[in-house]
């Protein structure tokens, strides 16, 4: 759909968060609309249930990466 709603809507920006996973978050980037995504596979919750706080910022980095 976003794909589809930058041809006729180009001024028309987009962030979007359901269904983003980090294995499709690249495609959606890639999007001429698209100017940031939202997801929560870098908060895995055994993680936050841990404070797992090293590997919780590692997830955060390594999607920070995806667009570029």
């Amino acid at each position: 759909m976003l794909k589809s709603i930058s041809g006729p809507l180009p001024q028309i920006k987009f962030c979007p968060t359901g269904g983003i996973t980090e294995a499709n978050a690249p495609d959606f980037l890639a999007l001429p609309n698209v100017l940031c995504v939202g997801g929560t596979w870098m908060l895995d919750k055994a993680l936050i249930a841990a404070k797992d706080w090293s590997a919780i910022e590692a997830q955060a980095l390594a999607a920070s990466r995806l667009g570029k």
